[in-house]
C-alpha cells in the first residue's frame, strides 16, 4: 500500500515548528513522502498543498485531511506540526494496513473531563450528551493515521462538521463524531504521542509532541478561532 505524511503549517512558529518536525521524519522514515498544507513552500515537504488560511489554529484544513492529501496514498499519518520523529514510526501505518480504520492515541487527561475550558462549556455538555457520561477516553487529535475508505471517509467529514459546530479545540468534535460514525479504532497509549513535560517517565516508542510550540497566540480564545476576535490575538509578525 502507499503511504504518506500529511502536516499543516499556517503562521511563522508552525512553519518553524514544521519544518523540525519534517526533517525528523525524513531522518527516520526517507521513503515515505510528506504533504505539507500550508500557504506557501517550506523545503523539506514533497508535496505542497495551497489553501486559504482560514482560522488561527488551522483546524479547518487539519481536518480536511481526507480530501487534501494525495488520493494515491491508501494510509495516511497526520502529525501536527509541534511534533517531532525521533524514531521510525511505521507502525502506524501498518495498523492501517492492517485493517484498522484509525489509529489514534488516548489524551495526557485520560477522561473527557480533561477537555473542559472556561470558554467551551456548552461543547462540553453537548460531548457529554452524545457519549453519555465524562467517564470515557479523551483522545488526543495530534499524532493519528487512518486506511482510505467509506468509514474513515465518513468519520473525517464527521469529524469536521462536528467542529464547524464551535470552531474551537477539535477534541469534542472527535468524540462527537466517533459516536456519530462508527469504525474500527485502535487506541494507543502515550508512548506513540509522548509529552515530555505532562508525560515524566514515557519512554517514547518514536513521536515527541510540543503542545504550544506552533501556536501563534498567546492565552485562551474566546470563542471560535475563525472570528475577527481571535484573528485580532495574533501576535504580531506570526500571521
Amino acid at each position: 500500500m502507499t503511504r504518506g505524511i500529511y502536516c499543516v503549517a499556517f503562521g511563522a512558529p508552525a512553519r518553524v515548528a514544521a519544518t523540525r518536525m519534517m526533517l525528523s521524519a525524513k531522518k527516520h522514515m526517507p521513503d515515505v513522502p510528506i504533504a505539507l498544507c500550508a500557504a506557501s513552500r517550506i523545503g523539506p515537504e514533497d508535496v505542497l498543498v495551497v489553501q486559504h488560511d482560514s482560522d488561527v489554529g488551522a483546524r479547518r484544513v487539519k481536518l480536511q485531511a481526507y480530501e487534501l492529501a494525495p488520493a494515491e496514498w491508501e494510509s495516511v499519518l497526520y502529525l501536527d506540526a509541534d511534533t517531532e520523529v525521533v524514531a521510525p514510526v511505521y507502525q502506524f501505518f501498518r495498523w492501517a494496513e492492517d485493517g484498522w480504520d484509525l489509529v489514534i492515541c488516548r489524551d495526557v487527561g485520560e477522561t473527557l473531563h480533561s477537555f473542559q475550558r472556561r470558554n467551551n462549556i456548552p461543547e462540553l455538555h453537548q460531548v457529554e450528551t452524545a457519549v453519555g457520561t465524562l467517564f470515557a477516553l479523551q483522545f488526543n487529535g495530534g499524532v493519528w493515521a487512518l486506511r482510505r475508505g467509506d468509514p474513515a471517509c465518513s468519520f473525517m467529514r464527521a469529524w469536521r462538521s462536528e467542529w464547524e459546530v464551535h470552531g474551537q479545540r477539535d477534541q469534542g468534535a472527535l468524540v462527537r463524531a466517533l459516536h456519530a460514525c462508527p469504525l474500527r479504532v485502535l487506541v494507543l497509549g502515550n508512548e506513540w504521542n509522548t509529552f515530555p513535560k505532562q508525560t515524566p517517565g514515557i519512554m517514547t516508542a518514536g513521536v515527541l509532541h510540543y503542545p504550544g510550540d506552533a501556536r501563534r497566540w498567546a492565552g485562551k480564545l474566546p470563542g471560535r478561532i475563525d472570528s475577527p476576535e481571535a484573528w485580532a490575538r495574533v501576535t504580531p509578525g506570526a500571521r
